[in-house]
């Protein structure tokens, strides 16, 4: 699956030096997205500050946006055009490298059709998917990690200044129990940084035990799938294979397999949702009361809602790529399953693909 893309000097060039650039791309995107954060904290304290004469620094503001986003949408379509080729050309590394050793089996391999057409393909598709993503989402890490530790410092320092002040201390009973709590993270260096620890890892080991069984349901699923579309191929060249009787035994075995593998894509999906909507507000929880009662500026709130989402968002990539992780899980079980069947071996050179005029 690998070796015949990253270690055939056929297909060296597109798959190292295209990996090369997408990886560019995504390192250049990730900088663009550091820059806006940036530019949210400005932009809001400037807005909730506002006076007349600084409307010459509002259209500078909105100039410097144009020139970080269009080049990032530019980027982003360009990257994903190379990516579709990316994929083909990994299928057909793949395609070719299974073609020989298929055409030598004597025996019937289950479900041949579609593990040469259908699950390359897929295969090349999610992996690029996935580790492009996470590649995105380390970088992200990198990137944000110390401007969300910088921001809870500077939160902290504002935060000890409000508490240390004669006006809290002479209405501390009137202070609201919402800022009372802030004292506690006042005293955690990188408070926000560790929350949004917490709440990603806790997401991933949860998700694991509700989706430990999607792997295998997926499997079973693409089994008698394949099971129903031979049936239905073979029936094209000879009615006999269409007998009703059989073909709704195979249908209700799938219809069943189906029903499972929605029942329990529910309660992933059920338990995955509750999960982002209270991310979107965990920030919000902990810093909303400072900015209510003039303890912070707007600024500062976006900036961590940015790098809050995006750290959170990092941290949690597998939790919200489960689904996908799922499905590679049981192409590669397929494949490798195909690749013993044929009796594939990796060769260094495979035939080329020459198009017919």
């Amino acid at each position: 699956m690998l070796k015949c893309f990253f270690m055939s000097k056929q297909w060296a060039i597109w798959a190292w030096g295209g990996l090369a650039v997408l990886l560019t791309s995504i390192f250049i995107e990730v900088m663009m997205m550091v820059k806006l954060n940036g530019w949210y904290g400005e932009m809001w304290d400037m807005m909730q500050l506002a006076k007349p004469e600084t409307i010459g620094r509002f259209w500078e503001l909105i100039l410097i946006f144009c020139s970080i986003v269009f080049p990032f949408v530019l980027l982003r379509s360009l990257s994903s055009f190379l990516s579709q080729h990316y994929c083909f050309r990994w299928r057909q590394a793949m395609t070719m490298a299974y073609l020989p050793f298929w055409q030598k089996v004597g025996h019937d391999v289950e479900g041949a059709s579609q593990r040469m057409q259908e699950d390359p393909q897929r295969f090349a598709r999610v992996t690029e998917q996935l580790a492009l993503g996470l590649f995105r989402a380390i970088l992200t890490l990198i990137a944000f990690i110390p401007i969300l530790w910088t921001l809870s410092e500077e939160i902290c320092s504002k935060l000890d200044d409000w508490l240390s002040s004669p006006a809290f201390m002479e209405n501390y009973d009137r202070i609201p129990q919402s800022l009372k709590g802030m004292e506690i993270m006042s005293q955690i260096p990188g408070s926000l940084l560790w929350l949004s620890c917490l709440l990603s890892f806790s997401a991933i080991i949860i998700s694991y035990y509700v989706g430990i069984r999607l792997p295998g349901l997926e499997y079973n699923n693409q089994k008698v799938e394949a099971r129903f579309r031979k049936r239905l191929v073979y029936a094209e060249d000879d009615k006999t294979y269409a007998d009703t009787p059989t073909l709704l035994e195979l249908f209700t075995g799938l219809r069943l397999n189906y029903f499972r593998l929605y029942l329990n894509y529910s309660y992933f999906s059920l338990w995955q949702n509750f999960f982002f909507q209270f991310v979107v507000i965990a920030d919000l929880l902990v810093i909303g009361p400072g900015v209510i009662y003039g303890i912070l500026l707007m600024g500062i709130l976006n900036r961590v809602a940015h790098a809050f989402s995006s750290v959170s968002d990092s941290l949690s990539y597998f939790t919200e790529n489960w689904a996908t992780v799922t499905e590679l899980l049981s192409i590669i079980k397929r494949l490798r399953e195909f690749e013993v069947n044929i009796g594939y071996r990796f060769e260094s050179s495979t035939p080329e693909l020459t198009e017919v005029e």
